[in-house]
């Protein structure tokens, strides 16, 4: 009976021994991220990388391209007078000049002038990518008419991206962002890149006016917190979009 009550009495862990066993499992985790958490972070760093060079290279193929629902009244003459535009007008207020870069699900079978591929109709969620849709990558404006169809549940795929672009100046031996660290210009604002003999240099008011040959500017990307229209076009501040993910130069030549 005295036996049966000792047995029970000493039965589990005391304070000591889990205080003991606590340590050696933080001792083990904090070896493990010692040598993993580097590896980890790299393949992080490598796909964020990837992420950027996909957004970047579709920013900078769009302003060199001239799409065919572009063309015509209404329309740009070239694409360098697009791509004028899109970096003028990028900061700006109005949510329909905001640069979105996305992806969605489009009808292999079915494709629009500009040669994007139309939005599935009524997905339901069954259907074998490959077979009935495609993933299509997009640049647009907020305010195209595409854009409230294919940021729709079930047809967005993935993050929405938001660009914001600045020229860039020459401005005291290198090429600095308009408006910052003494450099004229500003946000909104395309001016000639290079002073003139006297030091100074004058706003341009069109691209017909542009004196060189190609418009250098800095890219921001921002990422959306919801990848849905009605969340951009209703709740999202372009004038507030936090801390850009990453940033790129980017160059466009006439």
């Amino acid at each position: 009976m005295n036996f049966n009550k000792k047995m029970k009495k000493n039965s589990g862990f005391t304070l000591v021994e889990t205080v003991i066993a606590m340590g050696i499992i933080t001792i083990m985790v904090t070896a493990f991220l010692a040598a993993f958490g580097p590896a980890v972070r790299g393949v992080q760093k490598t796909i964020s990388a990837k992420e950027a060079n996909r957004l970047s290279s579709s920013l900078e193929v769009e302003l060199s391209v001239l799409r065919a629902d572009e063309v015509g009244t209404g329309g740009f003459g070239s694409a360098f007078e697009k791509a004028y535009t899109w970096i003028e007008e990028s900061d700006a207020d109005s949510k329909d000049n905001m640069i979105l870069i996305y992806q969605y699900r489009g009808d292999p079978d079915s494709v629009r002038e500009d040669g994007t591929l139309v939005p599935l109709r009524s997905p339901t969620g069954d259907e074998i990518p490959g077979d009935d849709y495609v993933v299509q990558s997009v640049v647009r404006r907020l305010g195209e008419s595409e854009v409230q169809d294919e940021l729709r549940p079930g047809i967005v795929e993935g993050r929405v991206f938001f660009v914001k672009m600045t020229q860039l100046v020459f401005n005291n031996g290198s090429f600095v962002v308009a408006g910052e660290e003494s450099a004229p210009g500003g946000e909104g604002e395309i001016i000639d890149p290079t002073p003139d003999a006297e030091g100074s240099r004058d706003s341009v008011t069109s691209f017909e006016d542009y004196p060189e040959v190609m418009l250098a500017t800095q890219a921001e990307f921002f990422v959306m917190r919801s990848s849905l229209y009605q969340y951009i076009q209703n709740t999202f501040d372009v004038s507030r979009p936090g801390k850009p993910i990453f940033t790129r130069n980017v160059t466009v030549s006439r």
